[in-house]
């Protein structure tokens, strides 16, 4: 009785639902019948397109994630003087009161095999020129986090510093100080923005907010020709903070 109840007062107060959206749309707003039933088809469609693009986006990152090949090992980018060691160890199990080898069981036997990687303070990698598999060859360092960092680079245009990798989304900023030592920028920034030349839709940076782009290019407007930095510092509203991190990024060819 209680579940039929129930039932009876949603109903009712889904019909009650859509009777005050179509009194709105129909005498507050003016909409015809028909208009409201194209308006109804409207909204399905978009949910539609919506969750079909949440679907279709979702199976592209998961193949994009199947599909992950590190490229080829560069053996000048990492200087590892120890390889890695692989050591066999037998495996002993109880049997019978006594500790046997595992061999001696019946059925199918399988070694195990203990990865031990050569710890060695003597290592350098060029974060500028190191591949995937470079990166994953450090400890702590997985695919995931290799592919983050290499993309993380190319967006930047090349590390200025070691340390802006604790701005790579999720590596530890405990993993960059303990290894800095070891990590050098190599030619360092491979990419600059020449804001003499580029577009509005050019002028892309982790470091460049949207709003600093509208205030420069409107000041580009007036003064065509930029020489030097010293000439952002008197640009009224500028972010000086903004473009002092973004200047190893900046050139000011004609």
């Amino acid at each position: 009785m209680d579940l039929c109840h129930s039932k009876r007062h949603v109903n009712l107060t889904i019909d009650t639902m859509r009777a005050k959206i179509q009194y709105y749309l129909r005498f507050i707003f003016g909409f015809s019948q028909s208009e409201i039933y194209g308006l109804y088809s409207l909204f399905l469609l978009l949910l539609i397109y919506v969750l079909a693009s949440m679907y279709y986006t979702y199976l592209e990152e998961d193949a994009l994630a199947i599909s992950f090949e590190p490229k080829v090992w560069n053996s000048a980018l990492v200087k590892m003087p120890k390889p890695r060691v692989w050591v066999n160890y037998p495996v002993y199990k109880k049997w019978d009161g006594g500790a046997r080898p595992i061999s001696h069981l019946k059925g199918p036997t399988y070694p195990v095999y203990v990865r031990k990687l050569a710890q060695h303070q003597n290592w350098t990698l060029d974060i500028n020129m190191a591949d995937s598999v470079a990166w994953i060859g450090l400890k702590g360092i997985g695919p995931g986090f290799a592919k983050r960092i290499l993309a993380y680079r190319d967006r930047l245009g090349g590390f200025n510093s070691v340390l802006q990798l604790k701005e790579v989304y999720g590596l530890d900023s405990v993993w960059v100080e303990e290894n800095k030592s070891h990590l050098k920028i190599g030619a360092g920034v491979f990419r600059t923005l020449k804001i003499n030349r580029l577009a509005w839709n050019e002028l892309r940076h982790p470091y460049l907010p949207y709003a600093q782009v509208k205030l420069f290019l409107t000041y580009r407007k007036q003064h065509p020709y930029i020489a030097s930095f010293e000439e952002l510092e008197h640009i009224y509203g500028l972010d000086l903070g903004v473009w002092f991190r973004l200047k190893p990024y900046l050139s000011f060819e004609p």
